[in-house]
């Protein structure tokens, strides 16, 4: 995998990005200004990625998936059903 493909989200994300991001934020035990803060963002920017106002940018999805390795809580899309 290219470095490119790896500071990228996901395709499958896209349709819903802001689910993703509010999920992860949670499960990593961020608040919307804690989130903010450590990617150098506002807390408007967090919260209108959330609400699908907009999606985040390249750099921004770079800095989200270097935050969730530092973590150690993966980045990933679990607002999907799953089947039983």
């Amino acid at each position: 995998m290219s470095a490119q493909e790896e500071s990228q989200p996901p395709r499958s994300w896209s349709r819903h990005p802001g689910r993703v991001i509010r999920s992860w934020r949670q499960r990593a035990g961020f608040t919307q200004e804690e989130l903010a803060r450590a990617l150098g963002v506002t807390f408007s920017t967090v919260s209108r990625w959330e609400n699908g106002h907009v999606a985040p940018s390249k750099l921004a999805w770079r800095a989200l998936m270097q935050l969730s390795a530092e973590r150690g809580v993966p980045l990933n899309d679990d607002t999907e059903t799953k089947p039983s």
